[in-house]
């Protein structure tokens, strides 16, 4: 059994009415984590279109979330020959949580010109720091930290904001295209390179791009920080599969409420 599929299902309750129900297994002191909630709106939106893949979704996260049930309204803007492009809000108690966006296309179908200017990171598994299991989230899937970008996890700061590293799920469950949201989202912020594991970095807005379906096996990462201008900074990430294809990116605006540099 999956645990992370069970806690993303969704249920049809009327033409455009989801419900889910978010789980406690996947939070932050407390909170939903943001590419968990992601992961939900996902099924739903593959339940919902006439195109199975999610090619983007962007989250604008204007509540904080909560445990619990969540009703899921949904918008179908176009239903088109190659693309779907719908909207979703993420209810709670009567107020909106987060609102969706999402093209939704074939990826078993899209073809075309391929240049990748870039290669996933050099990370010996034997090698890595895995982070300490102090949340809920941690319980459920393995990071393991390249020695190059994890000085944070020996109480050493250094001049950057980056992280390098590998993840699975650890009830077993197989990356898929619904996954990649949530492991988009699920790393500690990129901050904890510069300033040390301190802090509160909640996501204002997450988006993420999906180019292909990921082989079985260990995900590889890398996330990088380079602006943090008045308390708000961008994470840009990369996933890569086990056969070493680039499957997903992503890039968020959050929030950092921390120590003065």
């Amino acid at each position: 059994m999956s645990e992370f599929w069970d806690d993303t299902a969704v249920e049809r309750v009327a033409d455009n009415i989801l419900k889910a129900n978010v789980t406690d297994r996947w939070s932050v002191n407390g909170i939903p984590n943001g590419g968990y909630m992601m992961s939900i709106a996902a099924r739903a939106f593959s339940e919902s279109l006439s195109h199975p893949d999610p090619l983007t979704i962007t989250g604008h996260y204007v509540e904080k979330a909560m445990v619990g049930p969540a009703d899921l309204h949904l918008e179908v803007i176009r239903q088109g020959n190659t693309v779907s492009t719908a909207a979703l809000k993420f209810v709670q108690e009567g107020k909106e949580r987060v609102r969706f966006t999402a093209t939704y296309g074939d990826l078993e179908e899209t073809s075309g010109v391929t240049w990748v200017g870039d290669q996933p990171p050099e990370i010996q598994r034997e090698k890595c720091l895995t982070s300490p299991r102090f949340l809920a989230i941690h319980e459920r899937v393995e990071l393991l930290f390249s020695p190059v970008t994890a000085d944070w996890l020996r109480g050493k700061t250094a001049d950057r904001m980056d992280h390098e590293l590998m993840a699975f799920l650890r009830d077993g469950t197989e990356p898929d295209v619904m996954s990649l949201p949530f492991f988009a989202d699920c790393v500690p912020p990129t901050t904890f390179s510069k300033f040390g594991a301190v802090g509160w970095v909640p996501t204002l807005e997450l988006t993420v791009h999906v180019r292909a379906k990921p082989a079985p096996g260990l995900l590889t990462a890398r996330f990088r920080t380079r602006y943090l201008i008045n308390g708000l900074m961008e994470e840009d990430g990369e996933i890569w599969d086990s056969r070493g294809e680039l499957v997903a990116l992503s890039r968020q605006l959050a929030k950092y409420r921390g120590g003065a540099l």
